[in-house]
């Protein structure tokens, strides 16, 4: 009857599926851990690799005073109400005992990512200027033999997978080499940062620790019976394979990013687009329907972190269009909306993704009543020199037809649809902040996190988000909605990681993690970071309650 038959099944193999598997192995359980992509690492192995949470061993090593009541405090405020507290605790407790666990025991090598601040530190009550940001140390992928070759690493380019976050935040503050020094150095040494370089060094925790690991195959289907999910069928390249888990399931597949029907409906985004792996498909929600879960939203769509960003035409990533996320706030470049007004502050990316959500029930002059949307981003030809577009680095062309191009700003509004009287009294305005360094419309340049992803130290008036635009020729690309693999909508869970069914019961032997878990800890509003790290704890809790 049975293929395989196994302690543990992990389905997916970013961080929560990881998570699981190395906890499960740790316990001597025999674990099996199936990926429907080629490569292992899903979302995490393209992510930034970031982990974050307050109050860590690692803080307190770094002598940088924190604790679980502040980032409690901190994520109350995110939350805006929508989060269950009881699994708020749970996840900034565990979290804490999740990280020593992983580099203590485990041996997973997480360092602090210095001046580094939370999204909105300083404004909000728990926030800190560095310490709960972690991310991997650089991970030489020799050590993982053949499945160097198996371990993902993002199609995006070598800057997604060969930089540390630190090296960023020691370059932009005078103290570092250059990103492109830090990432010819890893290059050559073959070393994986980021994302790629967290899976890579938990890939190799899982395989020292007897876990084995079958790609290219993707559950399809849970098999249970009266005592609950035993197993689940998997498609392999030799065909459906039945596994039998004991002790449980846990499903860690990600999001819903590549289901057209599933982000229309939850994210209630008639276009979009992804930098996620096609494999992500919404298949925890699929299978876990089949035996009596529901999809559980956990906050209104405006409230996740979907990104804005660009179509690249001539682009292909997994064989597909290529869209690329875009953070606001180099210096020479605004955003504006069709009436070429600047309606947020683009120097801070979640105040753009959300504001360009924004509906007007009057309709504003808006048949359909988005004020802010289409929007596009404006820059002249010192932003193309200094900072362009990816895949292109600076100094190169834009790429190509990813961008319309105008000798002036009025003939740029006159090929795009803009308001050309509005785009321009709007560029004379936004000039005029830059001679003084201040931004009297919508303060861009003050939110620190905002200054160091997005700003140029080399600017004056110590504001370095303000440049003017004022150098031709000048550029409008159209903005697009980027979807990032973290979903309004999962499976709800309780404090173990078990799935819940329609009548408020743990499903047997069914457990879920990451982003096909319901944000019921988190609730409202993000924190970049957050999403590896729920990941690792309830992949975590879910092992260590399927072999209690």
């Amino acid at each position: 009857m049975w293929d395989k038959e196994v302690d543990v099944l992990c389905v997916g193999s970013g961080a929560g599926g990881l998570a699981a598997a190395i906890t499960a192995g740790e316990q001597k359980a025999s674990v099996l851990l199936v990926e429907k992509d080629t490569k292992v690492g899903g979302v995490t192995g393209i992510s930034s690799g970031q982990c974050w949470i307050g109050g860590t061993h690692l803080e307190e090593n770094a002598d940088i005073a924190d604790s679980a009541a502040e980032t409690l405090e901190y994520l109350e405020h995110l939350s805006q109400g929508h989060a269950d507290p009881a699994m708020r605790e749970v996840f900034v407790n565990k979290s804490i005992d999740v990280i020593r666990y992983l580099t203590d025991t485990i041996g997973i090598r997480l360092v602090v990512v210095r001046n580094y601040p939370d999204y909105y530190y300083p404004l909000v009550k728990g926030s800190k200027a560095e310490g709960r940001y972690l991310e991997v140390e650089p991970f030489a992928a020799a050590q993982l033999g053949e499945w160097a070759d198996r371990s993902i690493i993002t199609s995006y380019g070598n800057g997604y997978a060969y930089v540390m976050t630190n090296e960023v935040t020691a370059m932009l503050g005078g103290t570092g080499p250059s990103v492109f020094e830090c990432l010819e150095n890893h290059l050559a040494k073959d070393e994986r940062c980021a994302g790629a370089g967290l899976v890579a060094a938990m890939l190799q925790a899982a395989l020292q620790r007897g876990v084995e690991v079958w790609t290219h195959s993707g559950a399809t289907k849970l098999i249970s019976d009266e005592t609950g999910v035993i197993g689940a069928i998997v498609a392999t390249p030799q065909g459906d394979k039945r596994v039998r888990a004991r002790k449980g399931v846990i499903l860690a597949t990600g999001g819903y990013d590549w289901n057209d029907k599933l982000v229309r409906s939850y994210e209630t985004l008639p276009e979009f687009g992804s930098m996620c792996p096609p494999t992500v498909t919404g298949d925890h929600l699929v299978m876990a329907a089949e035996v009596g879960a529901l999809p559980l939203a956990s906050r209104a769509p405006a409230q996740t972190p979907i990104f804005i960003g660009y179509k690249v035409p001539h682009e292909k990533i997994y064989d597909k269009p290529s869209y690329r996320m875009y953070i606001p706030g180099n210096p020479h470049s605004i955003l504006v909306n069709r009436a070429g007004n600047r309606f947020c502050d683009d120097g801070f990316y979640p105040d753009a993704a959300t504001k360009v959500g924004r509906f007007d029930g009057q309709g504003a002059g808006n048949d359909q009543g988005m004020v802010n949307w289409p929007a596009w981003l404006v820059f002249d030809d010192s932003f193309r020199e200094k900072y362009n577009l990816l895949p292109n680095y600076p100094g190169q062309p834009v790429p190509e037809d990813a961008a319309q191009q105008a000798d002036s700003i009025e003939q740029l509004a006159g090929i795009t649809g803009i308001d050309a009287a509005g785009l321009r009294a709007t560029v004379q305005r936004f000039n005029g902040f830059c001679e003084t360094g201040i931004d009297t419309d919508f303060a861009r340049g003050t939110v620190p996190w905002g200054r160091i992803m997005a700003g140029d130290p080399r600017q004056p008036h110590n504001n370095p988000n303000l440049g003017p635009i004022e150098s031709g020729p000048f550029y409008a690309v159209k903005l697009e909605r980027v979807v990032m693999g973290v979903p309004t909508v999962g499976l709800e869970i309780d404090a173990h990681a078990r799935v819940i069914n329609s009548r408020g019961e743990p499903i047997k032997g069914l457990y879920a993690a990451g982003n096909s878990a319901s944000w019921t800890d988190i609730g409202g509003g993000y924190n970049s970071g957050i999403a590896n790290t729920r990941g690792l704890v309830f992949g975590h809790l879910a092992a260590r309650d399927m072999l209690k």
